[in-house]
């Protein structure tokens, strides 16, 4: 198999989704891909840019929505939300890549087009689409992390069918404050 950016980052998801992010090391990659360490920085120059990388791809119906779907603020922070719970650690991700590239430019963009039809100055619509990605990424990531304390704990982890109500009403708790004081 020839070595390539694409088969790398699948790899290091694969890893991810079986053994976490803390135990994602470019040493273990490069062993599960049977290549030397070295190979992997031909392709990825360090583990943040495969943090970045794993996050850009993780988000790919996130990219699907808002580049086709053109969905509502509550849609889009759904999907956000599911992307990043098909993942083990995929919130941890998604908050580790945030602050490089463009991911949370895009993300922003994306709830700011939502959130133009409610007729908010453009200052508070930066505020409220900064406030839903941290309300999801933040949301997402406590759940994720209780998840793995019920596996650490029973060696099961069962979604708790109220999850995602309970992410549900506080997006629209979250949304109805903010659009109260136009």
């Amino acid at each position: 198999m020839q070595l390539t950016r694409e088969n790398i980052v699948g790899a290091a998801i694969e890893i991810l989704d079986t053994y976490g992010l803390a135990d994602m090391t470019m040493r273990r990659l490069a062993k599960h891909l049977e290549v030397v360490p070295g190979a992997l920085y031909w392709h990825i120059p360090n583990k943040q840019s495969l943090i970045e990388a794993i996050a850009l791809e993780i988000l790919q119906p996130v990219w699907q929505a808002i580049d086709v779907d053109k969905p509502s603020a509550t849609a889009l922070c759904e999907t956000l939300r599911a992307a990043m719970m098909a993942h083990r650690d995929g919130a941890e991700v998604v908050g580790a890549a945030l602050p490089v590239g463009d991911i949370t430019a895009r993300i922003t963009a994306g709830l700011i087009d939502a959130l133009e039809r409610e007729n908010l100055s453009a200052e508070r619509t930066l505020l409220v689409a900064t406030t839903l990605i941290n309300f999801t990424l933040g949301a997402t990531s406590q759940e994720q992390s209780r998840h793995q304390l019920q596996v650490a704990l029973d060696g099961q982890a069962e979604q708790k069918p109220d999850d995602e109500n309970l992410f549900r009403e506080g997006l629209t708790l979250v949304l109805a404050g903010a659009l109260s004081d136009r």
